[in-house]
């Protein structure tokens, strides 16, 4: 079991994350200079192992989303005070949004301190070295997909020199995307196959070209998108399906990548699943549930109903565990999982026509849903729709999924505008967090935000 976290590394990583400047005066006796963490492979393993720690926080892994699926069309909201983002309402002084841009760029943070450590370390094996590198520059990849998704243009920080990182301005989406390709690119070559601590909740490099193959797929790379998953796929490493119910426990097979938690439950977990005789705050929309087939067994799997003022309203089921878990029923939050590959292929196989292929991916979903079958003769563009339908009821609530299709397919428009009569097309983005920019005045705010 991978121990993240102890009151001795969080002294660790409070003295690795300093600014440079801080770092310059003698270091107290009960703590570790910066430059001997990376020439000891344990203390390099639990600063790396640290930056999983500091994903799954309560705003980056578990707020964010949920903000997410209530700006898109997946989530509505009994809790009054985040009806703004039901309603595209958002202000730049938007705490919890301050908070996950925050958090994110801890992260990146961290993943910077790693990388400038290792470079001038000699005291770990060169396998060991390539691994946690490689580890660092997943997660800092994965961390700006998040923020150009959800920010559009942001500074791109690849130091941890406060000179250069306190009044960084914003920097253009496709530089942003460049430096995420080349970082992931970067990474899966250094990574191994394995699982270097036994569980998948470490990036190995399956982890990372499963990644690029999302990337891909959101720039509109097709063929390059079609390679990556094609990897992962053909690995043998994550199939053949599992039923639904078992998906989200610790380390299943069609896991790629998953969140530890010691206590067996996630924040999505507390998060959707009603405490005993109340409700959800946070139900699908009822465009959501309609949109299933009755005959879906993820319906059934991953849905639960509650009463709410005398109507019916359904929560989130993929996480069965609120508190606590029993053995054998443990629950890490998924990051990234081998169903996304099918439907990140057919997707791409669609958008060049290739629609036998496509078609094939998808049934390979509609198999474990009990579906039946699709024709291999459906028109491009209705293989399109058919590919957008089925990721939305596969990966809804996971990581802003459905947000960021929408947008990627050109239809976030036309979906919330039909939905929200308010809705306005500089929602698509949410605001810079007011008090970043009042400590950087080189940070731009996004159109359509004062």
């Amino acid at each position: 079991m991978p121990h993240y976290r102890t009151y001795y590394f969080i002294l660790l990583l409070m003295m690795i994350t300093s600014c440079k400047k801080l770092i310059t005066v003698n270091a107290p006796s009960d703590e570790i200079p910066a430059g001997s963490v990376y020439s000891n492979e344990a203390l390099a393993d639990a600063a790396v192992a640290d930056l999983y720690y500091s994903l799954s926080s309560y705003f980056a892994s578990n707020i964010l989303p949920v903000i997410n699926g209530m700006t898109a069309d997946e989530l509505n909201t009994f809790n009054g005070t985040y009806l703004r983002y039901v309603n595209n309402a958002i202000l730049p002084t938007d705490p919890p949004l301050l908070s996950s841009w925050r958090e994110i760029y801890k992260v990146i943070y961290g993943a910077n301190a790693v990388l400038e450590g290792l470079a001038t370390s000699g005291g770990l094996s060169a396998e060991k070295a390539r691994q946690l590198k490689g580890e660092a520059v997943f997660m800092r990849a994965f961390c700006y997909y998040y923020l150009v998704n959800c920010w559009g243009d942001v500074p791109l920080l690849t130091t941890t020199d406060v000179n250069q990182t306190a009044l960084a301005p914003r920097t253009g989406v496709d530089s942003v995307y460049t430096q995420i390709i080349s970082d992931l690119n970067y990474a899966s070559q250094l990574l191994p196959a394995y699982y270097s601590t036994g569980e998948k909740v470490r990036a190995n490099r399956w982890a990372a070209i499963a990644l690029l193959a999302r990337v891909q797929l959101q720039r509109g790379n097709w063929e390059e998108a079609i390679v990556q998953a094609s990897q992962v796929i053909n690995s043998g490493a994550y199939t053949p399906l599992i039923p639904a119910d078992s998906v989200f426990l610790r380390n299943s097979r069609p896991a790629i990548l998953q969140i530890w938690r010691n206590e067996g439950y996630t924040f999505l977990g507390q998060t959707f699943l009603p405490a005993e005789g109340s409700f959800s705050f946070y139900p699908f929309t009822e465009d959501f549930m309609q949109s299933f087939d009755p005959a879906d067994k993820r319906k059934a799997s991953w849905t639960r109903s509650f009463m709410y003022g005398g109507a019916t309203y359904y929560n989130c089921y993929k996480y069965h565990n609120r508190t606590a878990a029993v053995t054998g029923k443990e629950e890490y939050l998924m990051v990234l999982r081998i169903e996304e590959q099918y439907l990140i292929r057919a997707e791409a196989f669609a958008h060049l026509s290739n629609t036998r292929d496509a078609i094939a991916d998808l049934n390979v979903l509609r198999a474990r849903a009990g579906l039946p079958a699709l024709s291999d003769t459906i028109i491009r563009d209705s293989c399109l729709s058919l590919v957008e339908r089925e990721r939305r009821m596969e990966l809804f609530t996971e990581w802003g999924d459905r947000w960021f299709s929408l947008r990627r397919t050109g239809r976030l428009d036309q979906v919330m505008s039909a939905l929200k009569p308010g809705w306005k097309s500089t929602a698509a983005l949410y605001p810079i967090p007011q008090e970043e920019r009042n400590r950087n005045p080189h940070l731009s705010q996004n159109n359509g935000y004062q």
